[in-house]
């Protein structure tokens, strides 16, 4: 019963009016002083309460009882009440939906999520997430350890028509139906820790995984994003640019490339 009460004062009625609606259900039609013994409401609050209830069409008033002179009370069905509540939901719902949106349309602009996520579980779960609500693109690099936390997401991903392209720090070929590449073996260290990922070219995200403080910045902002889908691109370009004239360039640049890396 207490649930009961406490769900129909959610809905718009008092306490008081909730219990005599609850009691007229149960025993209907009831005069105010039967109402008020079996409700547990005050018999002057009774009263009052009728009066409110009767005017917002909640309760009825019907003749009878003791030759027509005794004014007894009957509830508004339960099925008209829901439905009433029901239908006025809906009613501010559409107001709210477009009125809301107009609202919305008219903030600033150059608004733009920027947070920090700390812990290494918790960037990860966020990580994931963006995966699981992609709707068309991920570009993405990191090492095989995030990869193997990201794969399963990343191919039901895939499957329902997300674009995917992959780059992988370490040396080991993945078998993944989309774009995969490989980082050439040298100069890793820089790379260390490194997650960066961008979702729909719309959210970047960057994982930094050492010291004692992993962590992650999400940022929807366009040049945030911008900038990580270059970075990621630009790493696959020079990688793929490697795997295809590697002896040319290592005769050029060291076998460690050295030459190149070390400039800066």
């Amino acid at each position: 019963m207490g649930d009961i009460v406490n769900t129909l004062k959610k809905i718009g009625m008092t306490e008081y009016e909730a219990k005599i609606y609850v009691s007229l259900l149960s025993n209907q039609p009831s005069n105010g002083n039967n109402i008020a013994k079996s409700s547990g409401v005050p018999a002057p609050k009774v009263y009052e309460a009728l009066k409110k209830m009767n005017d917002q069409g909640l309760v009825f008033t019907v003749s009878g009882g003791n030759n027509g002179k005794q004014v007894r009370y009957s509830a508004l069905p339960y099925k008209e009440l829901l439905k009433s509540k029901k239908d006025t939901f809906m009613n501010h719902y559409e107001f709210l939906s477009h009125s809301l949106a107009d609202v919305s349309s008219r903030s600033d602009v150059d608004w733009s999520e920027l947070f920090v996520i700390k812990g290494y579980l918790s960037s990860i779960e966020v990580v994931q997430t963006a995966v699981i609500e992609c709707n068309s693109q991920i570009i993405l690099s990191c090492w095989k350890r995030e990869f193997d936390l990201l794969r399963d997401l990343l191919q039901k991903a895939y499957e329902r028509g997300v674009k995917i392209v992959t780059i992988i720090f370490d040396k080991e070929d993945i078998d993944v139906p989309w774009d995969c590449f490989n980082h050439y073996n040298e100069g890793l260290s820089r790379h260390n820790g490194e997650l960066s990922v961008v979702i729909d070219n719309k959210k970047a995200i960057l994982l930094h995984s050492l010291e004692d403080s992993p962590h992650s910045v999400v940022s929807s902002h366009p040049v945030m994003v911008s900038i990580t889908r270059n970075y990621i691109r630009h790493d696959i370009y020079i990688n793929r640019v490697i795997h295809d004239f590697e002896k040319m360039i290592t005769d050029y640049y060291g076998q460690n490339l050295e030459n190149l890396i070390d400039d800066f």
